[in-house]
């Protein structure tokens, strides 16, 4: 029998994005076993605009609505720059898969202004998987 337990990546900024993400998990058991170790993952690049924009409150809101549907997951906050503090954490951790949620922008907006997944991709050979 092999012990290896799936280490998945959520990475959380409490957007709508994050919430359709998160959705997407609870609702595919066959992809995302409960059993499976998450960690959420909330970069800390801003200054707060509003409450939902604060990392405790969008982990602390991600970690219950996991919560309620069976899941449990480790917090993580970072400061830093979302792709820097996502591939260190998928270093530092050894993730088997980042999740992440994203705006689905259009090719020529994205390369304007940057893209996490594009970062993300460029930096790391863990699977990334998006979820628009």
């Amino acid at each position: 029998m092999n012990n290896t337990t799936m280490t998945i990546l959520l990475a959380v900024d409490g957007s709508k994005y994050t919430k359709r993400m998160l959705n997407y998990i609870v609702s595919n058991e066959l992809m995302f076993s409960p059993s499976f170790r998450y960690v959420l993952v909330h970069a800390d690049n801003k200054r707060l605009l509003a409450p939902q924009d604060d990392p405790e409150h969008a982990l602390d809101a991600a970690a219950r609505f996991l919560e309620s549907h069976g899941f449990t997951a480790k917090r993580m906050r970072r400061k830093g720059a979302p792709v820097d503090v996502l591939i260190q954490a998928s270093k530092d951790l050894m993730f088997n898969l980042i999740v992440r949620g994203s705006r689905g922008q259009s090719a020529a907006k994205s390369a304007m202004l940057g893209s996490v997944t594009a970062g993300i991709l460029e930096r790391t050979a863990v699977p990334l998987l998006v979820i628009r």
